[in-house]
């Protein structure tokens, strides 16, 4: 896609150098940090609410795996929702997806980040190692995206 990095700087892979998987473990930490940055994105407008996330005992354990890689892994959800070269159209406009993100709280009061880059949904429970909450979710809801269900689209 061609994106460039903070310094302007593009990477140097090339399509014909193939596609490595990350690890699994490493994808699962990167997943919990920014799990835990999109949470406190979400959550700017309320006053205090970055010293409150702070102090939540329910995601030390996540802390913990995300900076200090503690703990066996952080299991998460990946599938596919549209082609990374996808382009998309909207009031005439012609555009690129590149990543989305939305916080998920089904009915048992667990939170789960879900977090699309190139078109690869991924998605991380921030209160435990289990996605069983998830999956009855996506079964209730015809296997929909929350990306774009709980957007209304």
């Amino acid at each position: 896609m061609a994106v460039p990095n903070k310094r302007n700087r593009l990477p140097k892979w090339q399509p014909q150098d193939g596609l490595g998987l990350p690890d699994y473990r490493l994808m699962g930490r990167f997943l919990a940090k920014v799990g835990l940055e999109v949470l406190a994105f979400k959550t700017l407008s309320v006053s205090d609410s970055n010293a409150e996330l702070v102090k939540q005992p329910e995601l030390n354990e996540l802390r913990r795996f995300a900076r200090f890689n503690e703990g066996p892994d952080w299991p998460f959800t990946a599938r596919t929702l549209h082609p990374i070269n996808a382009v998309f159209e909207k009031d005439g406009n012609c555009f690129e997806l590149l990543h989305e993100f939305e916080i998920l709280v089904i009915d048992s009061s667990e939170m789960y980040v879900v977090i699309s880059i190139f078109g690869v949904e991924m998605v991380l429970n921030l209160g435990g190692r289990e996605n069983d909450g998830y999956r009855r979710w996506l079964e209730a809801n015809e296997w929909a995206s929350p990306l774009y269900s709980l957007r209304g689209a």
